[in-house]
């Protein structure tokens, strides 16, 4: 009895592909709400404290949110290699 893989390349790269797109977005959605935060606070708070804050979590969210994507898509592209596009299956 020859023993296989628990998950086979192909669904493993599916998986990490979605598990990566699913934290890339919701990063996506801390870093707009941040921003939103941000803008909000020099508009109406000025402190200092609360700029510096919102605007870090809005950078710090929004290069999480790029370098997931980016992750995401190298995914995408080594599946595709391997096994072909969508539109070729």
């Amino acid at each position: 009895m020859d023993k296989r893989k628990v998950l086979d390349e192909g669904r493993q790269l599916k998986r990490l592909n979605a598990e990566t797109r699913r934290h890339a977005h919701m990063h996506k959605w801390f870093a707009i709400v941040a921003a939103l935060d941000c803008v909000l606070v020099i508009f109406y708070d000025q402190d200092m404290r609360n700029i510096v804050f919102s605007a870090g979590v809005c950078v710090v969210c929004t290069y999480l949110w790029l370098k997931g994507r980016k992750q995401s898509r190298s995914y995408r592209r080594e599946w595709d290699a391997k096994f072909g596009t969508k539109k070729q299956l």
